[in-house]
């Protein structure tokens, strides 16, 4: 297989224009129809591999390379999501053993239409009485990340109790 070298930028525009498109159709093959997972995949393989490039830590590549990193990004993208997968079962098979407490705040978590995220969030806050900081470490997000999920979720129980009452 013919490798590339990348070391300046016309070498590298020139293995870049080369090889796009068996980039974006091997990605394609793997993600189906999110054609936008896909174009992501491809965009952080070039992206660091233009990095390595302009550090000095990679001069030659083939086509090969680029392929490998796609199917690389793209398993630890599902082995990321499965660990978000497990991280909220988790959660939610702990949520459910206190379902007293749950009760006890007059059921609303479980009469609310809310996701299993912004539920996962409101149960880690309020009734495990973790700080934003935690919470947003226990469902791999940043702080303003979590706090903006549990400020969707307050507005969604808000609405709920309203139209319940």
């Amino acid at each position: 297989m013919a490798t590339w070298a990348i070391s300046t930028e016309p070498q590298f525009l020139a293995f870049y224009d080369a090889t796009i498109g068996d980039a974006h159709r091997y990605a394609s093959r793997l993600v189906g129809s999110d054609q936008a997972r896909a174009e992501d995949l491809v965009q952080d393989v070039y992206l660091g591999l233009l990095r390595s490039a302009k550090a000095g830590s990679l001069t030659e590549v083939g086509v090969g390379w680029v392929l490998v990193a796609i199917r690389h990004r793209f398993l630890d993208g599902l082995r990321g999501a499965d660990r978000e997968e497990r991280r909220l079962r988790l959660v939610w098979s702990r949520a459910v053993v206190e379902t007293s407490e749950v009760q006890s705040t007059g059921g609303v978590l479980f009469g609310v239409e809310l996701n299993d995220r912004e539920r996962a969030a409101l149960i880690l806050r309020y009734v495990d009485d973790l700080p934003v900081a935690e919470v947003a470490a226990a469902l791999g997000t940043t702080v303003r990340g979590a706090e903006s999920l549990l400020a969707r979720a307050k507005v969604r129980v808000r609405g709920s109790e309203v139209r319940n009452a």
